[in-house]
């Protein structure tokens, strides 16, 4: 492959274009019909590059036309099963001092984007520094953007020759022993790729390239490649085999302390979505505090699982250890508390000690914990249930619910998910008044029926229904007569539809229908 044609300084590293337009930050991306993602890709990557780089190994939808349309420049490589070869093949069309390689399913949050170029500038004089990580969090859209797990990544750095990928799957940067890495807190990525409708594909193809590796090796795995193995069996749902390599993972003689927490939280969660008792994943829980003082996850997990098991005064009590230790995380610099995977459970923790409140009766501690929860996740239906339970256990008027709610929600673009939502809760005027803001953008349609008995009006509401009732019986008339009965309105329709319906099924098919 070709180097890219412009002047570097010793040692490998770009010197700075001093003319107008000067290149200072590429952003990098290969694709494979990523229509989907990459429109949020570039969106990010406006905001924090200079210019942006897409190397297409294959798209067969809009990617390179979503790709060209928004000013990156476009380039085509040959997939031969190497993310490592394709992602050094986009560095060497990058011009930039700094490159950011995020995935297409990845973009810099909204609130941190801004600050990428304010880092990078400031540890450009600083050339031991050869790049930075930084957490990603890892976010279901298919679950109203719930957070889940994270971890540190390095997805900045600078453009050195001697900086390059390595491993044709699950692909790691080789920084030089005579550079260092950065630890920011200051720049945050969230990664879609994980969404619950997706990531069982992405897993089977990693899945067939890492086994395809390893036999070329005789079937022997390295010490790395069991914590892949152990995240793809969970994301499968292969709770066994995911706690057979947490195990193994644990039982090596060097493990990071990230890596041991994730193995340990992956065998925990194993025993909770399997088959596996809530005492297996209680002593794990256990064994895992132990082990791993420091991390919040690990109290937090348990004291959900004493809620499970209805010792509530055990669960209150080991969550609030748990939040103490996290709360620990503001005051540290380590990996451990930059990467938070607790913040996860953080919602959940709150909405459980919201209920053990409402349980004896504290409805100020109560409203205190579910507002703490949805400030930090709003659409969380249990947290969303218990509060709104809380509402009426209180008596709020309507305008007051209302007034709540819109501390958390978008009043627009909210509106659609939260009438759905409080439909069926029985919201009452409160949905009502989410639907007709959502009816007013088009996303729900209207409702008479469903409007009057929320209103509180059941005699319109049965008018509305009776004349609906008969709308449907005259096109299920009209149908029979034409010749296409509707059999399913039979159980709606009045004495003499469904008779006509019976005798004509009876003429067909010679046979009585009862």
């Amino acid at each position: 492959m070709a180097e890219p044609q412009d002047k570097r300084e010793p040692g490998g590293m770009q010197a700075a274009p001093s003319q107008q337009g000067m290149v200072e930050i590429s952003a990098c991306v290969i694709t494979k019909n990523e229509e989907k993602n990459l429109g949020r890709w570039l969106k990010s990557m406006r905001v924090a590059a200079d210019e942006m780089i897409v190397v297409d190994t294959g798209s067969t939808d809009r990617t390179c036309e979503l790709a060209r349309a928004a000013g990156a420049k476009l380039y085509h490589f040959t997939w031969r099963d190497d993310f490592a070869a394709a992602k050094n093949y986009a560095i060497e069309q990058a011009k930039g001092r700094w490159i950011l390689f995020l995935d297409a399913d990845e973009y810099f949050t909204p609130a941190t984007v801004e600050a990428v170029r304010p880092l990078l500038r400031r540890l450009t004089p600083h050339h031991e520094v050869a790049g930075v990580l930084c957490r990603l969090t890892n976010i279901d859209l298919d679950d109203g953007g719930r957070l889940s797990t994270a971890s540190m990544q390095l997805r900045m750095f600078r453009n050195l020759r001697s900086l390059r990928y390595v491993g044709r799957i699950h692909e790691a940067l080789d920084v030089p022993h005579n550079r260092s890495i950065e630890l920011t807190r200051e720049v945050e990525i969230y990664h879609t790729g994980y969404s619950h409708s997706i990531i069982k594909a992405k897993l089977q193809r990693n899945k067939a390239m890492l086994e395809k590796r390893i036999a070329e090796r005789g079937g022997t795995i390295k010490p790395t490649e069991r914590s892949y193995l152990m995240d793809i069996a969970y994301g499968l749902d292969d709770y066994d085999a995911a706690i057979h390599y947490a195990r193994e993972t644990l039982a090596q003689d060097k493990v990071s302390d990230e890596i041991k927490a994730r193995a340990y939280e992956t065998w925990a969660s194993s025993c909770l979505e399997g088959p596996a008792p809530m005492e297996s994943a209680v002593a794990c829980l256990l064994q895992a505090e132990e082990a791993c003082p420091q991390q919040a996850e690990f109290p937090l997990m348990l004291g959900l699982c004493y809620y499970e098991q209805g010792k509530k005064d055990l669960a209150e009590e080991t969550l609030r250890q748990g939040l103490d230790v996290h709360a620990a995380y503001a005051e540290r610099t380590d990996v451990t508390s930059v990467i938070d995977n607790a913040a996860r459970l953080l919602p959940t923790v709150y909405w459980r000690l919201g209920d053990i409140a409402m349980a004896r009766d504290d409805l100020a501690a109560a409203q205190e914990h579910y507002v703490q929860g949805l400030q930090l996740q709003k659409r969380h239906a249990g947290l969303l249930r218990s509060f709104w339970q809380l509402l009426r256990r209180l008596q709020a008027p309507p305008a007051d619910a209302i007034a709540l709610l819109n501390q958390f929600f978008d009043p627009e673009a909210d509106a659609a998910w939260l009438a759905r939502y409080l439909l069926r809760q029985h919201g009452g005027v409160v949905w009502l008044y989410y639907a007709r803001r959502a009816r007013q953008r088009g996303e729900m349609a209207e409702s008479p029926l469903l409007d009057y008995l929320a209103a509180g009006r059941p005699a319109a509401a049965a008018a509305a229904a009776a004349e609906l009732l008969q709308r449907c019986y005259a096109l299920g008339l009209r149908a029979q007569d034409q010749g296409q009965p509707q059999p399913q309105l039979q159980a709606l329709m009045p004495p003499d539809y469904a008779s006509r319906w019976r005798k004509e099924q009876e003429q067909k098919t010679g046979a009585e229908i009862l």
